[in-house]
C-alpha cells in the first residue's frame, strides 16, 4: 500500500502468515495487485494533469500569438497611415513651397520692374528739372531783352534805364 502523504510502500505481514503461508502469499498477491493499481491510478492522475496543462498551455500559446499577430496587424496598419500622412503633408509642404518660390519670383520680377520704373522716372524728373531750369534762365533772358529793347525805344524812360540798369 502507498502512503500518499510520505511516498513510501508499506509491506505489512498479516499475522496469520506463520499459519497459513498460502493465504499469506495470496495476500501479498493481492497488495502488491492493490499498489500496482494504485501507481497506475496516481500514474494517469499525473498523466491527466500533465495532458490538460499542456493544453491550458497551447491555448494560452495560441491566444499569445493571436494577440501579436493582431498587434503586429495593427503597427502595420498604423505604419501605413503614418506614411500615407506624412506623404500627403509633404506633398502639401511641396505644392505650397512651390507657390511661396513662385510669388517670390514674381514679386522680385515686380519690384525689378517697380525700381527700373522709378529710376526712369527719375532720369526723366532730373531732365525735366534741367529742361525748366534752362526754359526758365531763357524766360529770363528774353524778358530782359524784351524789356531792355522796349524801353529803350520808348521815349523818357531814360531813368527808368538807368533804376533797370542798377
Amino acid at each position: 500500500m502507498v502512503d500518499s502523504a510520505d511516498n513510501i510502500l508499506n509491506f505489512q505481514r498479516p499475522p496469520y502468515s506463520a499459519k497459513n503461508p498460502g493465504a499469506a502469499a495470496l495476500d501479498l498477491v493481492y497488495q502488491a495487485a492493490e499498489l500496482i493499481g494504485d501507481v497506475d491510478n496516481y500514474a494517469a492522475e499525473r498523466q491527466a494533469r500533465a495532458e490538460n496543462l499542456a493544453k491550458q498551455a497551447i491555448e494560452k500559446l495560441k491566444i499569445a500569438d493571436d494577440r501579436v499577430r493582431s498587434a503586429e496587424s495593427g503597427r502595420r496598419a498604423a505604419e501605413a497611415e503614418i506614411k500615407e500622412f506624412s506623404d500627403r503633408v509633404e506633398k502639401e509642404l511641396s505644392v505650397k513651397l512651390q507657390k511661396v518660390e513662385e510669388a517670390m519670383e514674381q514679386t522680385a520680377s515686380r519690384i525689378a520692374a517697380t525700381e527700373a520704373q522709378l529710376s526712369a522716372a527719375e532720369q526723366r524728373a532730373r531732365t525735366a528739372e534741367i529742361r525748366a531750369n534752362e526754359a526758365e534762365n531763357a524766360l529770363k533772358r528774353i524778358e530782359e531783352a524784351i524789356r531792355s529793347r522796349i524801353l529803350a525805344k520808348m521815349p523818357g524812360n531814360s531813368s527808368r534805364r538807368a533804376a533797370t540798369a542798377a
